[in-house]
């Protein structure tokens, strides 16, 4: 009941919001809702997918196979946080950050508990992986996207000239503090775990055949022409009427992060309120007299990583996009809200996303340990990147 209020109640305010916007600025409201309608709907449907497909087994023969894969010279427990570095490397690259937490982060419990890692060490490394590794091509995240559409860049050729430094600079810091995370937070052998994930295939063969199959045909998809919110609903659709037909759950709304989703409306559509009456229109004197040079790139990402944390990184960069000029102005910009949201639960929608799934596999990860880890990788996260421009 608790919950459900919460969910009615978040859901009020976020309206309230939107129409608040409507009221003050129709055009801003109309593109507001052209640049986050169709992210949403990929969210509502990936996460159909997601839980569907897990439900049939999916991630747990995912990770029966990949765990056959030998990787001479590595512990079991350090070839398992290998494995799921490397697949959220690419799905987040390839993929996007959002993609990671829905798939990669059922997947990687699936692995851990096979191996009997610790928890916090994986969780970790693909929440920080999928944020600060986001970089490097336009669909890794949503706000780079939005910087190749809005005319930042005129190109992916001339986004990746760059963009490849800073990126591979952070890929190297995710990956580094995570094998510090996992080193610290050991093993943690379970029988239960073990004997779950034997279980957990089951005799659902016919579920568990088309949801590996959806899941194969979804990833190269995701990076082809086609719309990435029109192949997660067609994928999402053919699971829910698969699980129908084989007596399987359908569609329940606790799969999808509603909680999640409208914090997101909420806050994009406050911060359009805020920016449509000029309330932001300081920041703008400030970043754009800040110039190219290190210490005014190095602001430039501060008042994204800042700003993010506060407010979400989506609205952070629409907020600040017209402030900064230049692509050494702009790719500062997308590292301060790509690598630096990874302080506040709210501060991007992949980490709201990653915990939802984390919750959903029956694993806790509280929230003071990651805001506590966040404050100290955040600054390196964020500098380093902005140092190679």
């Amino acid at each position: 009941m608790t919950s459900a209020l919460g969910r009615w109640w978040l859901t009020g305010v976020s309206l309230v919001a939107a129409g608040a916007l409507v009221a003050v600025s129709p055009d801003d409201a109309r593109g507001l809702l052209e640049r986050l309608a169709p992210v949403l709907v990929f969210v509502v449907a990936m996460s159909i997918v997601v839980n569907t497909a897990s439900d049939a087994g999916a991630f747990n023969a995912v990770a029966s196979g990949l765990q056959r894969i030998r990787l001479p010279g590595l512990s079991v427990s350090a070839a398992t946080w290998a494995r799921v570095v490397v697949l959220a490397v690419v799905s987040t690259v390839f993929l996007s950050l959002d993609t990671t937490a829905i798939m990669v982060t059922p997947l990687a419990v699936a692995l851990a508990r096979r191996a009997g890692v610790g928890m916090a060490g994986i969780g970790l490394a693909v929440v920080w992986i999928a944020n600060i590794a986001s970089l490097l091509l336009p669909v890794s995240n949503l706000t780079n996207l939005l910087a190749v559409s809005g005319g930042a860049f005129t190109s992916t050729g001339d986004y990746l000239s760059m963009m490849w430094r800073p990126s591979l600079v952070a890929l190297a810091i995710a990956v580094l503090a995570s094998w510090v995370v996992y080193r610290a937070s050991g093993r943690r052998q379970s029988e239960a775990d073990a004997e779950y994930d034997v279980a957990a295939v089951g005799d659902r063969n016919p579920r568990l055949r088309t949801s590996l199959i959806v899941l194969g045909c979804m990833l190269p998809l995701l990076v082809s022409p086609i719309p990435y919110w029109l192949t997660a609903s067609v994928g999402a659709l053919v699971l829910v009427v698969v699980s129908l037909r084989e007596g399987g759950p359908g569609v329940a709304p606790a799969s999808i992060p509603w909680r999640s989703l409208m914090f997101v409306v909420l806050l994009s559509s406050t911060a359009a309120v805020l920016h449509s009456l000029g309330a932001t229109d300081w920041l703008a004197c400030v970043l754009s007299g800040s110039g190219e040079s290190s210490g005014g790139l190095l602001l430039i990402g501060g008042v994204g990583a800042l700003l993010a944390n506060l407010i979400n990184n989506i609205p952070a960069f629409l907020a600040l996009e017209t402030a900064v000029g230049g692509h050494a102005g702009t790719a500062a910009l997308l590292i301060g809200v790509n690598a630096g949201p990874i302080v506040t639960p709210w501060a991007s929608l992949a980490t709201l996303l990653w915990h939802d799934q984390l919750r959903r596999n029956g694993v806790d990860v509280p929230w003071r340990g990651y805001v506590l880890a966040g404050c100290i990788l955040m600054p390196v996260a964020v500098m380093a990147p902005i140092l190679v421009i």
